[in-house]
């Protein structure tokens, strides 16, 4: 791939709870039919760093963000480092993979290639909701699909707009798609064009933040697996979380 269709900075907010699906995740970014390319999370396990020192082992550039105990600042907060980074690497592309998505090794270039035919600030492909939630809510997996952060390409410009108009909307996939379609930077939702797997791991999960009070955040499993936060995180064992 050449470095005329921009560098690409491989990104999302984690925290402890992901540690399950943190190998998958590496393997994903490595495989990924495109250069240049970096990745980068933002931890923002409260009260540790624990995950951040793994995270620092598997060869991923990180920060450590001590979190706001409610979800909307954090992200907020997230976002606005990812923007510092890319912008650090002087990346023209954001690709959007959340710690728990695993799109195919071709996804990034064909994102690209497709922004890059149709003139698009943005592009979002599909993936399911975690099947373990859709069975404890008894609904269909195939049911419900997202078009949000766990896959989706956009271009730095576009995310730094987002963020500096994020008070209008109050969470960042709805000021980047809102932005999107405020200065006409073109947009698509692909459906099926290559695999997002997203990978199950209730019971690692915990509540690391408040939940957002912001309108319109959409969480279609009215109920989650049995057995949602019954495994510690290897990285927490021993550990006294605060």
């Amino acid at each position: 791939m050449s470095k005329e269709t921009g560098a690409a900075l491989v990104a999302c907010p984690t925290y402890a709870g992901k540690q399950y699906c943190l190998d998958a995740w590496v393997e994903m970014f490595y495989a990924l039919r495109y250069e240049p390319k970096w990745s980068y999370m933002v931890d923002n396990t409260r009260g540790s760093t624990a995950y951040f020192e793994v995270l620092k082992t598997k060869g991923i550039d990180c920060t450590y963000l001590e979190a706001w105990p409610d979800w909307d600042r954090t992200f907020r907060r997230c976002w606005e480092l990812i923007l510092s980074r890319a912008e650090a690497l002087d990346c023209y592309w954001v690709y959007s993979v959340e710690a728990d998505n695993i799109p195919a090794p071709e996804s990034l270039e064909v994102l690209v290639n497709i922004a890059l035919y149709g003139n698009l600030h943005l592009l979002m492909h599909s993936y399911p909701m975690h099947k373990s939630a859709a069975e404890a809510s008894g609904q269909d997996s195939n049911s419900f699909v997202y078009h949000e952060l766990g896959c989706m390409l956009m271009s730095r410009r576009l995310l730094s707009k987002a963020l500096a108009e994020y008070d209008l909307y109050g969470n960042i996939a709805q000021a980047i798609q809102a932005t999107c379609q405020k200065y006409e930077g073109g947009s698509a939702i692909l459906t099926n064009r290559f695999e997002v797997k997203h990978l199950d791991g209730y019971e690692m999960a915990f509540q690391n933040l408040a939940p957002s009070q912001k309108k319109g955040l959409i969480f279609p499993s009215p109920k989650l697996p049995k057995d949602t936060g019954s495994v510690l995180p290897p990285c927490l064992e021993g550990e006294k979380v605060s």
